[in-house]
């Protein structure tokens, strides 16, 4: 090989390599940045727009909020929105569905941490705890039950399904506290969903009044459904 020809190859390696290296570099720099990997960056970046949504949504409310609104709350580009939904309903389910989880949490963590087992006690412990979990913040109150009921008809099959879901936990509920749950010859399934629905509906109009209601009256209307059914299952 010519001196020219060898030149001319140590050239093209020297041209070639550094892209070769700039491109390994990309990908780690895409994999980890200060130590923090794109998983826990879009991670990071999903947090933020839930967040966002909880403070948009439920300050202003979900028609009059846009996407741009949300990314600037968020403090993220609409790039970074698209990344994780595809439009802000989208966002309003995940912001819904991350309250509906915390509120479940909440309620089991505490009826599991009193010491007081009886019944009736639990009951109004439980009620106690998803009242306040609903006024304490005025957002969550809205999404829950202004916004999500009242957005577009998919979401009928969303509240269908966390309707359900306290339905199985009340079910469950009954089961540990009341022997004879299964065996008093009724419906469970519509017995536990008239006393989820009856409560949710005392709740929205509470909520729609603008929390007119004293916290206590409100609490003693949708006691007196449950204890109703306590009483009922603890008879011999």
């Amino acid at each position: 090989m010519s001196t020219s020809e060898i030149e001319k190859s140590e050239l093209f390696f020297k041209m070639t390599e550094p892209l070769t290296d700039d491109k390994e570099l990309s990908d780690k720099k895409r994999r980890s940045f200060r130590g923090v990997s794109a998983e826990q960056r879009q991670a990071e970046r999903y947090e933020k727009l839930i967040e966002a949504g909880l403070q948009s949504f439920g300050t202003h409310g979900f028609y009059r909020v846009t996407v741009r609104e949300i990314c600037a709350e968020a403090k993220l580009t609409e790039r970074y929105f698209y990344e994780s939904f595809k439009n802000h309903e989208e966002l309003l389910v995940a912001v819904y569905q991350r309250l509906i989880k915390g509120m479940q949490q909440v309620i089991i963590s505490s009826i599991l941490a009193e010491e007081n087992k009886e019944p009736k006690h639990l009951i109004r412990l439980g009620l106690t705890v998803f009242l306040r979990y609903v006024s304490n913040d005025p957002r969550i109150a809205r999404i829950l039950f202004i916004d999500v009921p009242h957005v577009r008809f998919e979401n009928a099959v969303l509240i269908r399904d966390t309707m359900s879901s306290f339905d199985t936990l009340l079910q469950q509920f009954g089961q540990v506290m009341f022997p004879r749950f299964a065996e008093t010859g009724l419906n469970v399934d519509l017995l536990t969903a008239g006393l989820n629905g009856a409560n949710v509906h005392i709740v929205m109009r509470w909520v729609h009044s603008g929390f007119a209601q004293p916290f206590e009256e409100v609490l003693e209307s949708c006691f007196v459904l449950f204890a109703a059914m306590a009483d009922y299952l603890a008879k011999p």
